[in-house]
């Protein structure tokens, strides 16, 4: 379980968390919304230790994380997984070398046990025949899935996706959903997602919190968001209806 208790983060004079007190909970995607510049990714980074925050608390079960020190958290960093927005995957590196990276950094595994384990990485994200070849020659949703494959590489008990559909199409970003909710419910990860993306709320939204200028405004489910009379909720899920279906439009018609 991840909580964290009257979060704030600051930029010179922009607040951009304010007081953000929320939980989230093994076996369950939680998913993050807003719009952009609405605080999500601060947040996020805020949680994973990218960024101090300036007030509040973020825990990790019963440990205090943000007033570990350097090698105490790294201790719980072997247990996060990262999915970055766009894969951040090494060019220079073979989809091999890119999944063995934390196992490098974080363990004293021979090469064969990180072979086994990247093998059983790609092969449970149904990539295969793919070890030795490089980030430019598969396409952008098998990107996505080495990204996976790398960030469950240490069987983590978090999972951070930061914007996971970013510039896939429809049917590949749902794919993308299935798998870190299947990921989530079958190894009881505390996953939570940054998204803009309506459709992956409805998909697996097992708990939604909306940002709005830095605030948390509103937490529920997939199942009560449609119904919800927060004003800046619904004028955030019709825009990014209304987006969609331009969208898709777009590319029906080939514009």
């Amino acid at each position: 379980m991840i909580r964290t208790v009257n979060l704030s983060k600051k930029f010179g004079d922009l607040n951009v968390l304010n007081n953000i007190s929320i939980d989230f909970k093994p076996g369950n995607c939680s998913l993050i919304i807003g719009a952009s510049g609405s605080g999500k990714t601060v947040l996020l980074k805020s949680i994973v230790g990218l960024h101090e925050p300036d007030e509040g608390e973020v825990w990790y079960n019963d440990t205090l994380y943000n007033k570990l020190d350097f090698n105490k958290k790294k201790e719980i960093r072997k247990e996060i997984g990262m999915l970055f927005q766009g894969g951040a995957l090494f060019d220079f590196a073979t989809v091999e070398e890119n999944v063995m990276f934390p196992m490098n950094f974080f363990t004293q595994w021979s090469r064969e046990e990180k072979l086994e384990r990247v093998n059983f990485c790609l092969k449970r994200v149904n990539l295969i025949n793919v070890n030795k070849l490089y980030p430019n020659e598969i396409s952008g949703g098998m990107q996505k899935r080495v990204g996976i494959a790398r960030a469950i590489a240490l069987n983590p008990k978090y999972l951070f996706c930061d914007e996971p559909n970013s510039g896939l199409d429809p049917t590949t970003a749902i794919l993308i959903d299935q798998l870190i909710y299947e990921i989530t419910k079958e190894y009881n990860i505390t996953t939570i997602v940054n998204t803009h993306d309506m459709n992956s709320v409805m998909e697996i939204g097992d708990q939604v919190g909306f940002i709005h200028k830095g605030h948390l405004v509103w937490e529920g489910d997939k199942n009560n968001i449609l119904s919800s009379d927060n004003k800046d909720l619904n004028n955030f899920v019709f825009a990014s209806n209304m987006a969609k279906r331009m969208r898709d439009m777009m590319s029906e018609h080939k514009l």
